[in-house]
């Protein structure tokens, strides 16, 4: 099977969001507790940050390599060192940032994928960025209301 490219993953991302196709497997926040309706699903946000109030994400690198970030906007990549971490402000939602290792190693099929914690404190959106042994997480996805994907 051929491999994708970076710019063909980000147009297929592009199109499922486009057609309605929603992320997958979300988790329950302690800040919001599920209501008795509530049915796990991919369509459960995994946190949530109030939309009306300033709000930023913090993309925390915590795999062995150099990741590369960027707004599924047309704007630039940006870099992620190891061990580093980068504040975004001034987001306009809906958003979706895309997080992914540049390097060839990551390339291979054999290579995993990442694996996000995320967590929210005083509408700030930390997203720690781990190595994960199968194919991974690539996408944050903020909807307009504050609800908070990944996929």
């Amino acid at each position: 099977m051929q491999q994708l490219t970076w710019r063909q993953l980000k147009f297929v991302i592009g199109v499922l969001l486009a057609i309605g196709i929603t992320p997958v497997l979300a988790q329950n926040t302690p800040q919001n507790p599920p209501a008795r309706t509530y049915q796990p699903g991919y369509w459960q946000p995994i946190a949530r940050v109030n939309p009306k109030s300033p709000f930023a994400v913090v993309l925390v690198n915590q795999t062995k390599s150099a990741l590369k970030y960027n707004f599924l906007d047309g704007r630039a990549d940006s870099d992620l060192s190891v061990g580093a971490n980068t504040q975004l402000k001034n987001i306009f939602l809906p958003v979706n940032i895309a997080v992914y290792d540049p390097s060839q190693e990551a390339a291979t099929q054999d290579a995993g994928g990442l694996r996000y914690e995320t967590s929210v404190t005083n509408n700030v959106l930390t997203v720690t960025i781990m190595p994960a042994q199968t194919t991974g997480y690539h996408v944050i996805n903020i909807a307009k209301n504050g609800a908070i994907y990944k996929y």
